[in-house]
């Protein structure tokens, strides 16, 4: 199988993927959900086996690695910065806001300890 006709049946399962889980919202049934994304990774690994050509070379790392690197910052970032201003305008009256702060400051701080571990993890690894 070729590069294209891998990327064809990657497009048609993610639409599928879709398709399913919005029809399993509507029916609410998370276990035709669970099912269609179970069955979609199968797929996906079962023709991903099958393709005689190259699919990712150094180029494609690097850029899957910077590109995991920004989103991770962001997120991370972006996760404290809400929280903080969560927490903040429960001192100008909106009292609730404050737990949800403290689940935004608190998922931010996870990130970064795992983040922080794998780059020990790896760094001892790798020869660091």
């Amino acid at each position: 199988m070729d590069k294209e006709t891998y990327n064809r049946i990657k497009a048609a399962t993610g639409a599928g993927i879709g398709i399913i889980v919005a029809y399993s919202v509507i029916v609410n049934s998370w276990a035709l959900a669970s099912s269609a994304i179970v069955l979609a990774m199968v797929i996906l690994l079962v023709a991903k086996k099958k393709v005689d050509q190259v699919l990712y070379d150094e180029r494609t790392k690097i850029i899957r690695e910077k590109s995991a690197n920004a989103t991770l910052g962001i997120v991370t970032v972006g996760f404290a910065a809400i929280g903080l201003v969560l927490i903040e305008t429960s001192f100008w009256g909106y009292t609730a806001n404050k737990e949800y702060g403290y689940i935004f400051a608190y998922i931010s701080l996870l990130i970064m300890a795992i983040n922080g571990f794998f780059n020990w993890y790896y760094d001892k690894q790798l020869g660091g």
